[in-house]
């Protein structure tokens, strides 16, 4: 199959990928200080914060890395357009 079947079919899904080594390090990191925080905070009312904030962060990341995505798909389209363009010139 072609990488657009391949896409087509879903056998490819643009916003799986692997994380790097840093990437899993500064998340491991961050999850150890918020279960230390957690353990810090005494009544529910602050724990129930710092999970609205936890999920507030991880929705900002979602949206951060879908923008990003869009943002990166556009720019290939683009360069792909001025690349068909500089052969029909030719």
């Amino acid at each position: 199959m072609t990488t657009l079947e391949n896409f087509y079919f879903g056998n490819i899904n643009p916003s799986e990928y692997k994380q790097c080594k840093d990437t899993k390090k500064k998340l491991s990191e961050m999850t150890g200080l918020l279960d230390e925080l957690k353990q810090l905070l005494t009544t529910e009312q602050q724990k129930e914060k710092l999970s609205q904030i936890d999920n507030c962060q991880l929705s900002l990341i979602a949206l951060s890395e879908k923008d990003a995505y869009i943002e990166g798909f556009k720019l290939g389209v683009k360069m792909i357009t001025e690349i068909y363009a500089d052969i029909r010139q030719r």
